[in-house]
């Protein structure tokens, strides 16, 4: 079994050492950073099984991480050892208040800190876990095992360790009606729309015995590839209505944390933000496959999905390039660019990134790269000399990031 990963952030370099050596001597895989900001992007990088957190620390202190923990799903599990030098009863309820799972003060008995540290991993579930399978393969709902529905750059089923392929194992009309489900509220469609969308031409009893036979045979498929379920659990129909039930889809948890990450960046929240960007998109594995199932609807829900994912890496590349992160900002803009290469905006944004990366000469290879693609969609010279005059000449300054 791997060592449990401990973050410890904490401030002072004698306490610091301290709790290291304790930590190893656990048997535990110790990391420390000494400032708040550090530690959520290592939780971000490296997941820790528990926390340790004082509470004093210089710029983010111990309350607004450990809020900024509890805040996002993906850390919430996390365990918290609050540990400060303050013994006021106020600054124990404080901590407790914003979600610690333990408190302790200094001076402290190693052997209570060991024994405390050793109650809250057990009881406590790592964020690796909850990138992976919290919401997803081990999570349950009233006792049902959810079946996650993975849809971005692949079409694939999971439970627990079992995968099932919608391409391989799933005939177009089966794939077409999954897609219907994935794009609607809920997952739920009625009864008739199904049949309209399926069969229009026929009668109402034929389309119903249609649609019987084709809910059968969705059915029987999945309990084919996931041997002992019951099929109608996650596929159920209810007073004329269809719906996905137990499930967890990417696409759907990819536009819900991204656009809290969009809201956190208008309201000032950005470690928040970027806590939520970084979760979004570890989601995004490419477009939304079933939007090429043959459904209108869903080939829909994919172009909206794919405008929603442009929009948000925008926002992201700035959070990042904004704490002088620009390798990772450009690496977002380069990556979304493959989904529109005519996107203005999102080319202006690689231009100054280049610039503020002080890479003159990759800024205007990008441009002229730019133009073969305008000249390429048939622009007249005077259409590009326009676009191209929106483009700065020197490298930005100022607010730049923050300005249209």
């Amino acid at each position: 079994m791997d060592k449990a990963h401990i973050l410890i952030i904490e401030d002072d370099p004698s306490i610091c050492e301290l709790l290291y050596s304790r930590m190893k001597k656990l048997g535990c895989r110790p990391t420390v950073a000494q400032f708040g900001e550090e530690g959520l992007s290592l939780i971000e990088n490296d997941p820790p099984d528990l926390l340790i957190l004082d509470l004093q620390l210089p710029g983010m202190n111990g309350l607004d991480v450990c809020r900024a923990v509890r805040r996002d799903p993906w850390m919430s599990k996390i365990p918290v050892l609050m540990l400060t030098g303050k013994s006021e009863e106020e600054d124990m309820i404080a901590g407790l208040e914003v979600g610690a799972d333990d408190y302790m003060t200094k001076p402290f008995s190693a052997k209570i800190l060991d024994a405390r540290v050793k109650a809250l991993l057990r009881r406590g579930h790592s964020l690796t876990e909850g990138f992976v399978h919290s919401d997803a393969e081990d999570a349950v709902d009233d006792g049902v095992p959810r079946l996650v529905v993975q849809s971005l750059g692949k079409c694939e089923l999971r439970l627990g360790e079992t995968s099932f392929h919608c391409v391989e194992q799933f005939s177009p009309a089966q794939r077409q009606l999954l897609a219907m489900l994935l794009v609607t509220p809920a997952g739920k469609l009625s009864q008739e729309a199904v049949q309209l969308a399926f069969w229009p031409d026929s009668s109402e009893a034929r389309a119903r015995s249609s649609f019987d036979s084709l809910l059968s045979r969705v059915r029987r498929t999945l309990e084919q590839g996931f041997p002992g379920i019951d099929s109608k659990v996650y596929l159920a129909v209810r007073r004329g209505i269809l719906s996905l039930e137990h499930v967890r889809v990417d696409a759907h948890e990819f536009q819900r944390l991204s656009r809290r990450g969009i809201q956190q960046v208008s309201t000032g929240d950005f470690w928040q933000a970027e806590i939520s960007f970084s979760s979004a998109f570890s989601l995004w594995q490419g477009t939304f496959l079933p939007g090429d199932f043959g459904n209108e609807a869903a080939a829909q829900y994919q172009d909206e999905l794919e405008q929603h994912y442009l929009e948000a890496s925008q926002a992201f590349a700035r959070l990042l390039a904004q704490s002088g992160r620009l390798d990772e900002a450009l690496k977002v803009i380069e990556y979304a660019r493959r989904y529109d290469s005519l996107n203005d905006n999102l080319v202006q944004l690689h231009y100054r990134l280049l610039l503020a990366r002080n890479q003159p000469a990759q800024a205007r290879s990008l441009l002229g790269s730019y133009r073969q693609v305008l000249e390429r969609e048939k622009y007249s010279e005077e259409e590009i000399l326009e676009i191209f005059s929106q483009f700065p000449q020197s490298p930005p300054a100022g607010d730049w990031l923050t300005s249209d």
